[in-house]
């Protein structure tokens, strides 16, 4: 069985980042898929120290909430991080999450696992799909050195209003399909 992680990196429990996370997991869970949802917001990650003894070891020694996570990507063939765009980029709490997964490579930037997929999930205000690309971009570029490559990304542009995803059906439908798909 297939195994899928999530992350909402989003204070919004049912805003537009979080509906369509949950739907490429209703669509991975209906492929036979066992998930996983984390809500950053509910989580204890403390700031990288940059002691470096996770890129010897492959585990983190802080001691929060970031071991069980890590675990589960570790253990995922799957992983799908959404986030809204705050000033250009993802929200502070899917940045720490990331500052913190230097354990997925080595010493000498090595992979220590295996290539796992990877579904991107955006929300923004902004109603041009284009504004951000160029951050998008560059996180696809950072999370591939981690050896998650992005296999679908899905952008809710627009979005001010909390349930613009839950009313955009065809997003939806992209969503779910994504999730089927991994």
């Amino acid at each position: 069985m297939k195994k899928v992680v999530a992350f909402i990196g989003s204070p919004r429990k049912n805003g537009n980042t979080a509906t369509l996370v949950k739907e490429v997991m209703r669509g991975a869970q209906d492929a036979g898929a066992d998930t996983t949802i984390f809500n950053l917001y509910d989580m204890n990650i403390k700031p990288c120290q940059g002691c470096l003894v996770c890129r010897k070891t492959g585990y983190c020694t802080m001691q929060d909430d970031l071991q069980n996570m890590f675990q589960q990507i570790v253990e995922a063939d799957a992983v799908v991080f959404g986030s809204p765009v705050y000033v250009w980029q993802v929200t502070a709490q899917m940045k720490l999450l990331w500052d913190r997964l230097c354990g997925l490579f080595d010493e000498n930037f090595q992979p220590r696992y295996a290539v796992k997929s990877l579904i991107m999930i955006y929300s923004q205000g902004n109603p041009d799909p284009q504004a951000f690309q160029i951050s998008f971009q560059t996180n696809e570029a950072v999370l591939k050195m981690l050896n998650l490559q992005v296999v679908d990304t899905l952008l809710q542009a627009g979005g001010t209003d909390p349930r613009t995803a839950a009313n955009n059906k065809e997003l939806l439908l992209q969503a779910y399909e994504a999730g089927k798909a991994v």
